[in-house]
């Protein structure tokens, strides 16, 4: 647990490399989850079951879940984080905008430098098209995304209480599902 939050925080917030954070990410949303629900799933095969554990399923599956979202929160927490510490105000001119699952604003600064990674905040193709100019605080190391002016209202503390509440509400329903696969479903 306390590695999923140590990686979504510190990728923005150190902040690593652009080739570690997307592995970051994959670890901390999907690989660390799904360990929480294999490793007991696997270690405790062998205990036989005359009928399979509900509540133990269900508690697994509600850490699973849990493990997600924190890591997504957590993440939004270290990139506003990041910006607080690093952020830079600057004029940007929208290059592109990418109308896919996610919409997506490439900006480049009055110099010339692309702004990384790209604008998803706040980047809709019905009100922002390219060669508009957005006033925007953005992540000069490129590890946390950038926010328009109008939607910037920074506070990485405001998520103190849900990192803390998803975190103990994942290790009691892992344990308590653990428990219960363990001791047979009962």
């Amino acid at each position: 647990m306390a590695a999923s939050v140590a990686l979504m925080w510190f990728a923005p917030v150190v902040p690593l490399p652009g080739f570690l954070r997307g592995p970051a990410f994959i670890t901390a949303a999907l690989a660390i989850p799904l360990a929480l629900v294999l490793v007991p799933a696997l270690l405790l095969r062998h205990v036989t079951h005359k009928k399979p554990p509900k509540l133990a399923i269900g508690a697994l599956t509600v850490a699973l879940t849990a493990a997600v979202v924190l890591a997504v929160i957590t993440r939004e927490a270290g990139e506003e984080r990041g910006l607080e510490k690093r952020g830079r105000w600057t004029e940007a001119v929208v290059v592109d905008v990418d109308n896919g699952k996610t919409d997506k604003c490439t900006l480049r600064t009055d110099d010339g430098r692309e702004i990384s990674p790209q604008m998803t905040d706040g980047c809709d193709p019905e009100r922002i098209e390219p060669g508009d100019r957005l006033r925007v605080l953005y992540d000069p190391k490129g590890a946390a995304g950038p926010f328009e002016d109008t939607e910037v209202d920074l506070d990485p503390g405001a998520y103190k209480g849900i990192i803390g509440g998803l975190a103990a509400l994942i290790v009691v329903a892992g344990t308590w599902g653990c428990v219960r696969v363990s001791r047979g479903g009962k």
